[in-house]
């Protein structure tokens, strides 16, 4: 690898790591603002999550496979673009009681798998269609895409706990529909890879564990 390749490859990364940890301490900061319990574990579960991509960003390794499409590429900014504009325009939550639980729990619950599913995919992370290695073991026993998964089950909490669902819930389907544009040029890639994942494809659900 060339000086110059290194240097580009290290601002990428920099730059990159930049913006997720700028989000991460936002949300630590919306976390010391919260009024409410439930707000507190919200933004420091999103912080958190924020805070590992950065990590992840850095430590991470350099693909065995790069993913060439510039579909895929689109769709995975697409998708990380989306997310943080539903979450900007979200506004305040218009529900009380059950509604309001159940958007609560959506969002814990969603944050924490998300968190979880990170932790075993590892310095294999990224935000292209690019691989860095097969991870089947945790989360990725019972679905492909954990931490998508977890991530639109957070996003699907904050859409309809949302006093601007009319706005919320198309954007979440944007970003449904991206995710899954997305994990196809993915799986394209670790198919070319590694002889083994057509068959963990074949007996594992891409999101939805036993639907879809």
């Amino acid at each position: 690898m060339t000086s110059s390749s290194l240097l580009k490859r290290v601002a990428s990364r920099a730059s990159l790591a930049s913006v997720f940890a700028l989000i991460a301490i936002l949300g630590v900061v919306a976390a010391l603002d919260a009024d409410s319990t439930a707000a507190v574990v919200h933004h420091g579960l999103s912080a958190t999550l924020w805070a590992m991509f950065a990590l992840l960003v850095i430590l991470r390794p350099a693909p065995v496979r790069r993913g060439e499409s510039r579909t895929g590429m689109a769709a995975a900014i697409g998708a990380q673009t989306v997310t943080v504009v539903l979450g900007l325009v979200a506004g305040d939550g218009a529900f009380s009681g059950a509604p309001l639980f159940a958007a609560d729990v959506l969002l814990a619950g969603g944050l924490l798998f998300a968190i979880a599913s990170l932790a075993f995919l590892g310095r294999c992370f990224g935000i292209f269609p690019d691989v860095r290695g097969l991870v089947m073991r945790g989360p990725y026993r019972f679905v492909r895409h954990p931490l998508y998964l977890g991530e639109l089950t957070a996003l699907l909490g904050i859409a309809v706990g949302s006093d601007r669902w009319l706005l919320t819930v198309p954007l979440w389907v944007i970003c449904v529909a991206l995710q899954l544009v997305r994990t196809g040029y993915e799986e394209r890639s670790l198919r070319a890879e590694f002889p083994e994942y057509g068959p963990y494809a074949e007996r594992t659900k891409r999101l939805i564990p036993g639907v879809v």
